[in-house]
């Protein structure tokens, strides 16, 4: 047997736009400073200057395991 649906049933509807637009803007920023971060490496290690800090090395991968 069919039955009726009700007419009056309205649908709550949120705009998330400017939200997904402000951490767009977010995102390209730490992109970008990611990139800058990479560069710099990249011409350290090409030019030989580049070194590393095996205590602050071995401490972060120690924070992450715990």
């Amino acid at each position: 047997m069919i039955s009726t649906v009700q007419s009056n049933a309205a649908a709550y509807v949120q705009q998330v736009s400017p939200k997904d637009e402000t951490s767009k803007g977010v995102q390209k920023t730490e992109k970008s400073e990611a990139l800058d971060k990479v560069t710099a490496l990249k011409k350290q290690i090409q030019s030989g200057t580049y070194t590393v800090d095996i205590a602050k090395t071995a401490q972060a991968i120690a924070d992450e395991l715990i």
